[in-house]
This record gives C-alpha cells, sequence and structure tokens, in this order.
C-alpha cells in the first residue's frame, strides 16, 4: 500500500515543530543552567541554590558543572593574596588593566575579553597574539579544559586559550561588577 501523501506531508511539518521546539528547549535549558552557574559564581552557595530553586544539593551541582563548573573560585578566594598577576592573553600586568578576571593558572583583561569578543564576532583586525583555533585543532580552553568543537569555538593565545561559554562568562563577571557593557 502506498504512503499517503498528505499524511506524510503532516508528518513532516510536525516532524519541522518538534526540531524547532526541540532547539528552544535546549537554548531554555542551557540558560537556565547559566543563570544558576552565575548565581553560584555570583558567591551563592550550591545548598543555598537548591533551597531557595528546591532542587537537590546534587542537581544543582550537576547544573553549574554542566554550565562550566565554577573553576575561578579556588582563586577567587585568595584573590586579595594574590600581587604581581598579568594577563596570560596581553603580557600587562594588574596595575596597567581595568579588571583581571582569573581562572585556573589562567588570567584575562578586560581589554582581551573585548578583543576577544570581536574576534569570536568575525572582526578582521585581531591583536596578533589572539585567534581562532583552526577547526579540527586539538585545542582546549584554559579556563574550563573542555576541547574545542562547532559549538564550541576556542580562540588560541600565545599562552592560553578561551572557548566562547568562558568568554561569555568573563564578560558577565565584567558586567556583574560594574566594569562591562
Amino acid at each position: 500500500m502506498p504512503i499517503n501523501p498528505e499524511l506524510l506531508k503532516k508528518a513532516r511539518a510536525a516532524a519541522a515543530i518538534l526540531a524547532e521546539r526541540e532547539q528552544d528547549f535546549q537554548r531554555a535549558r542551557s540558560e537556565y543552567h547559566a543563570i544558576v552557574r552565575r548565581t553560584h559564581l555570583a558567591g551563592a552557595s550550591l545548598r543555598e541554590i537548591a533551597e531557595a530553586l528546591d532542587l537537590s544539593h546534587q542537581r544543582v551541582q550537576q547544573m553549574v558543572e554542566g554550565a562550566g563548573g565554577s573553576w575561578w573560585q579556588r582563586v577567587w578566594r585568595s584573590r586579595s593574596a594574590r600581587t604581581g598577576l598579568v594577563c596570560t592573553f596581553c603580557k600587562r600586568p594588574q596595575d596597567q588593566v581595568a579588571r583581571l578576571i582569573a581562572g585556573p593558572k589562567v588570567y584575562i583583561c578586560d581589554d582581551c575579553i573585548s578583543a576577544a569578543e570581536k574576534i569570536m564576532n568575525g572582526a578582521h583586525s585581531a591583536p596578533k597574539f589572539l585567534a581562532l583555533a583552526r577547526e579540527g585543532a586539538k585545542v582546549r580552553c584554559s579556563f574550563c579544559r573542555k576541547g574545542s568543537g562547532a559549538e564550541r569555538p576556542i580562540l588560541a593565545g600565545l599562552a592560553a586559550n578561551i572557548c566562547r561559554p568562558c568568554l561569555d562568562v568573563c564578560r558577565q563577571i565584567l558586567i556583574d561588577s560594574g566594569s562591562g557593557s
């Protein structure tokens, strides 16, 4: 028995709607997890977040880790004890930059964040020390340690690399602290 063309047409339309809704769901879940992570990065404990959102502590921890983790926390706690820090990307000392964001044994200044965002957004004039990693290159982000991919482009520097999600977190830290727009 041949396939009913009308039903086939309806099935294809329903499949397209389903794919669109699944993408919307993925975006909404990613945004939710990113906001929970930002809440944690802003200083709230995992238990406080879990209680406020009526979730388990373990679920909140999974969400934070899945959205990039809390890589900066160890360094952030001891930030006042550190002196003589330099941006790992441009090598400028902390007294020559407005803000320096710390990662695990890596730092990025507000100017390098701006330059990196321009490169990620397709600008052709870029500092010599930053470039998009070539497709297929086996590079890892110096902040989250995740590898590159189509959904996770990485900017390669001379001494460190940064992926788009970590760059977005750095920008959000600047915004949340009143140092970036």
